[in-house]
């Protein structure tokens, strides 16, 4: 029987003392150790990997356990004496310092508040507010027969939901006609409709869209909350009555993208989204949602059946001059190298560090250059916590981005130099070098961000949407959808209510609004006019 691996350690240990080899034997016991500790490192790193994949997690952002067991490795390989980890975590030490002194600096003394009713909070809700009195018989003192006197008074709160519900208007309009003449008769006006002959008010058609498009409920499942509230609605009668609110409010969508074209800068990405087409083989067909954002605030989707150039970024932003942040996909760049537009690329850092996240599980090496681009982060964060300007944010990045940068370019040289050009870390190093001015390019303006990170979160809800419906029923209804979404993500972006504001604008249609109007009905607008609320 063969003994164990600790007994071959032991009776190699012996051996050795009986020898008088005790230096070899200790240096040999300190080999084993390692041996150990290196193969516990790996399984614990192995044994993170399989808990996010079992839990389906699929973030990004790095562990600081994990990066530690990262670190760790990376000491003890050899070939990173360019690289002083003591060095460099006092200066994440020193920088975190900064951000802190930062926060504390621009934090206000607070005021005496109520006391929080739990975790949660209320946000323009309706308030009712009920005097209790005591009862006389209680006013009187029991000891000494005396009455009481008022010295104040508590306060408790009870929250109360009232369900939401339909109330029919029906309306009796008067006639009149001239009994001598028995002609011309005179009806009196009726309340304005945003689809003829159709019983729904701009609330109810406002209703359908948030539910579907901002709260990503299908309309069957909106179709049984409508029963339990007493009203029947076909589901195939809310489909067109979204289909309806989509053309009509494609005017206003077109005036949107006429703001997002002309922002300083613009941000776009894309997303598949299902399409039926009875032409199709499959009855099925994959078409594209394009995604632009302008200075952050301003949305457009443009849908097109396929994920080409031509149908999409090319045509919305042909003639472009100024700022384009996406990813690297080479769709995009025709909008850099003149051929249909000529603006200046600003890379995504979130793309650049996804394939370094990668191997984070696989090649401790990566940690330090996954280290560098935090970095960058926090002194990002930092210029937050000091509310700089773009000027100033710009100042800082050149004062203490800049070396960073230049820094981890050292570093992806120096490895791409020892590295297999068909290794995936290879491929990860390529990658950055490749964007590499593109992906500089925040340094030299303070309105400019790292990341594509915000375009990327506009594209969440058309993820949860296709979810729940799980595709459009053809392209036109995709069409009106983009639309749609449009307005819905400016509306969250800006903080506006989407279901006042998309009420409000459609009686206003309803009414006759002048198209030479169109501009003051834009959420920008809306919300200059009605105030801004947290309410999404």
């Amino acid at each position: 029987m063969a003994s164990s691996p600790l007994e071959q350690v032991r009776e190699t240990a012996q051996a050795l003392v009986a020898e008088g080899q005790v230096d070899e034997a200790f240096d040999f016991f300190v080999s084993a150790l390692d041996a150990v500790l290196r193969q516990n490192r790996d399984l614990e790193l192995l044994v993170a990997k399989l808990r996010r994949e079992r839990v389906g997690k699929r973030s990004e952002r790095m562990d600081p356990a994990q990066l530690s067991l990262l670190f760790e490795q990376l000491a003890e390989l050899g070939g990173q004496e360019e690289v002083d980890l003591e060095a460099e975590a006092r200066e994440d030490a020193e920088l975190d310092q900064e951000i802190k002194d930062a926060e504390e600096g621009q934090r206000k003394p607070l005021k005496k508040a109520r006391k929080p009713k739990g975790n949660w909070r209320i946000s323009g809700a309706e308030r009712q507010v009920h005097h209790v009195e005591v009862p006389e018989e209680e006013r009187t003192c029991v000891k000494c027969g005396r009455e009481k006197q008022r010295i104040g008074e508590d306060t408790t709160s009870l929250l109360e939901f009232v369900p939401g519900h339909f109330v029919e208007h029906e309306y009796h309009k008067a006639k009149y006609a001239c009994g001598t003449c028995k002609q011309g008769v005179t009806t009196a006006p009726g309340p304005s409709k945003l689809i003829e002959r159709s019983a729904a008010d701009a609330s109810v058609l406002a209703h359908v869209v948030v539910s579907k498009y901002a709260d990503h409920c299908p309309l069957h499942r909106l179709h049984r909350i409508y029963e339990r509230s007493g009203i029947t609605i076909p589901v195939s009668t809310m489909s067109d009555w979204t289909g309806e609110v989509g053309v009509r409010i494609e005017p206003l969508v077109d005036r949107l993208a006429e703001r997002v074209r002309q922002a300083y800068v613009i941000g776009t990405d894309a997303t598949g989204l299902k399409v039926l087409d009875p032409s199709s083989s499959e009855n099925i067909e994959r078409g594209t949602m394009w995604c632009y954002v302008g200075d952050d605030l301003d949305v457009v989707f443009r849908y097109t059946p396929t994920g080409e150039g031509a149908s999409g970024p090319w045509e919305f932003l042909a003639g472009r001059t100024g700022y384009v942040q996406a990813d690297a996909a080479s769709v995009f760049d025709r909008l850099y190298d003149g051929q249909v537009a000529s603006a200046t690329e600003v890379g995504c850092w979130s793309h650049g560090r996804r394939r370094l996240v990668a191997l984070r599980d696989t090649d401790c090496r990566v940690a330090y250059p996954l280290k560098l681009i935090a970095r960058l982060y926090r002194i990002e964060h930092l210029a937050d916590a000091r509310q700089l300007s773009p000027d100033e944010r710009a100042s800082l990045r050149q004062e203490r981005s800049q070396p960073v940068l230049e820094k981890l370019k050292r570093w992806l040289l120096s490895s791409l130099a020892n590295e297999p050009p068909s290794s995936e870390l290879a491929k990860a190093i390529g990658y950055l070098l490749n964007q590499w001015t593109a992906l500089n390019r925040f340094v030299e303006d303070g309105r400019l961000s790292l990341d594509n990170n915000l375009t990327e979160q506009q594209m969440r809800d058309i993820a949860l949407g296709r979810k729940n419906y799980l595709f459009a029923g053809s392209h036109d209804a995709a069409r009106r959808a983009a639309a749609l979404y449009s307005l819905m993500r400016s509306c969250a972006q800006r903080g506006v209510p989407p279901l006042p504001y998309l009420t409000d604008v459609l009686r206003k249609l309803a009414d006759g609004w002048k198209q030479s109007r169109l501009d003051e009905l834009l959420p920008h607008r809306w919300e200059e006019m009605h105030g801004h609320s947290s309410s999404q």
